[in-house]
């Protein structure tokens, strides 16, 4: 079964409420080569690709990023309204729609038409576009941020939101709902700066408000790609926030069989040749050697994972995985390739909500600030992180740190609450 990954942190409404994380080219670029090289597709709504400035830098110059490439492979799927790129600025545009006029009326609107010119039916023929879900994303957003109003600001991981302001905005998100629930993620917004203004609050309790409402309606727009026969049904993984009010929804695995805190590490290539697009296709490839190999890597990871692999095993295909990778990029004469190691551990602590207390396998980002969690597992106490083992693994406790969570859904989850969602 593919996994496929949402990809909610290039979000443009995150643009606007940032994270601890801007989605510059840099950060963007780490996106895309971490899931290239785990071999994870990956969906991107139309809109968050053209308003987002990263992405639209990443195709207008393919020598800075991997992005033209991967879509090109297919490796990068594009969500689509109208199945038309190049019509779909000036469309939105006409509509009344706010970014796409800055878009259409911005210098760089040329240089990416002619970018996107060549696509022009191209991408259709080729099956790149997968149609929007025919489920109310509107309606499961209404369904997904209420389930955090039962929670205090600090259950939800607000720290600059008081409760007269926290309580103002989720009555004033009720008031705008009483009729009907279209555009709810605007609604949201307008009743959290309404309540924000009316008890005088930081502009930082607005961001974390509006950061709440963005992971819920990226893990929404995951559930309502799940069980999505235009994907085959493939499983589905959500790139946002790690947020605790919404850790309930993604998978939790038992705990790995180790005995001490040490998963084999890749090592990666440093100064990937990110404008190398034959390099990034061919890793792309599913029938590529080099993907045969990556294969082999994550099956053994599985079963690592889930206690049915030894730690050499992990270790062998890991090595073998991290040596293609150094020949694939042209590092395999160097006497020492340069490289970075990029799994680990981390502690996530007990949940908000009373949950189980969870670690974490950890994508780490190269300066080891940011990491990204892959999956999520329950463990019995903390000891489990005290062992001796490779240092990448003792990343400790990452409960009050700034994640990037890039998890499957829990598929009993997922289903129950896509069942609640109305179809068109």
């Amino acid at each position: 079964m593919l996994n496929y990954t949402y990809l909610g942190t290039v979000d443009d409404a995150v643009a606007r409420y940032p994270w601890d994380l801007e989605i510059d080219l840099a950060n963007f670029n780490q996106m895309l080569v971490r899931k290239a090289l785990l071999g994870e597709p990956i969906l991107i709504n139309d809109g968050y690709l053209l308003n987002l400035p990263a992405a639209r830098t990443a195709l207008m110059f393919p020598e800075k990023s991997p992005l033209k490439a991967l879509i090109e492979a297919n490796f990068v799927r594009i969500l689509s309204r109208n199945q038309d790129l190049l019509a779909l600025p000036e469309q939105m545009a006409d509509r009344g729609v706010e970014s796409f006029q800055r878009l259409v009326k911005s210098n760089e609107w040329a240089t990416l038409r002619s970018t996107l010119r060549p696509w022009k039916g191209l991408l259709a023929t080729s099956n790149n576009f997968v149609n929007w879900p025919n489920k109310h994303i509107s309606h499961g957003f209404d369904l997904m941020i209420r389930r955090t109003f039962a929670l205090s600001p600090a259950q939800a991981g607000l720290t600059a939101v008081a409760t007269d302001t926290w309580q103002r905005t989720l009555a004033g998100y009720d008031a705008l709902n009483q009729y009907d629930k279209e555009a709810t993620r605007t609604r949201w917004e307008q009743a959290a700066i309404a309540a924000v203004a009316q008890t005088q609050a930081s502009p930082e309790a607005l961001r974390q408000l509006m950061g709440l409402a963005n992971s819920a309606y990226h893990y929404n727009f995951g559930i309502c790609l799940s069980n999505y026969d235009a994907l085959q049904n493939g499983r589905i993984l959500v790139e946002t926030r790690y947020s605790e009010a919404f850790a309930a929804l993604t998978q939790l695995d038992s705990a790995p069989s180790l005995s001490q805190a040490s998963v084999p590490a890749l090592t990666i290539p440093k100064g990937l040749p990110l404008g190398h697009g034959h390099l990034w296709k061919s890793l792309a490839d599913p029938f590529s050697d080099i993907a045969q190999i990556r294969h082999q890597y994550n099956l053994a990871m599985e079963a690592f994972m889930a206690g049915q692999g030894d730690h050499a095993a992990l270790a062998d295909a890991a090595g073998a995985y991290s040596r293609a990778l150094s020949a694939h990029f042209g590092q395999a004469k160097e006497t020492k390739p340069l490289g970075q190691k990029i799994i680990g551990l981390g502690f996530l602590g007990v949940g908000s909500l009373g949950g189980p207390v969870t670690g974490a396998l950890l994508w780490a980002a190269e300066n080891l600030l940011l990491p990204t969690v892959m999956r999520r597992f329950q463990i019995k106490d903390k000891k489990f992180f005290t062992q001796d083992g490779d240092p990448l693994a003792q990343i400790g406790d990452v409960s009050h740190k700034p994640l990037i969570s890039s998890m499957a859904l829990d598929p009993t989850h997922s289903a129950r609450l896509a069942a609640q969602i109305p179809s068109f």
